[in-house]
């Protein structure tokens, strides 16, 4: 007999959707250093081993990532949990210096953090309760 597909969780359509689109940030504003121009032509005094992070781990697996939760695959659970840890490494390292920097705090990077963290909490708490889903 055959089994029925199930359906994707609401919330689960969302995690996805947002972790695509953080896995294309990651990609293009790394490639173009936020801004500040292209990767390749980055001055010597630029540290680029951030965005080279990004590019190499940060983006893709949000993107298998969000590949997994989508179609509920049996790798979307796992690489979820890893996406999470990142999220929650980078947001420490990035609070970590923009802390050392002092006063005014740049919102344009404190709030995306809190949006990773808060992205993290949800991955781990919510897919740890429907981790069942991810059997195909």
């Amino acid at each position: 007999m055959k089994k029925s597909p199930i359906n994707t969780p609401p919330l689960v359509k969302v995690l996805a959707v947002l972790l695509f689109i953080f896995g294309l940030f990651a990609f293009f504003g790394s490639l173009f250093l936020w801004g500040e121009g292209f990767i390749l032509d980055a001055s010597p005094d630029v540290d680029i081993a951030f965005p080279v992070t990004d590019i190499l781990v940060n983006a893709p697996a949000c993107l298998i990532t969000a590949f997994g939760l989508w179609k509920l695959k049996r790798f979307g659970y796992p690489a979820s949990q890893f996406v999470a840890g990142f999220f929650i490494y980078a947001s420490v390292y990035i609070f970590v210096e923009v802390l050392q920097g002092g006063t005014p705090y740049p919102l344009e990077i404190v709030m995306p953090q809190l949006l990773a963290l808060l992205t993290a909490a949800v991955l781990v708490v919510y897919l740890y309760r429907v981790r069942d889903l991810f059997q195909n």
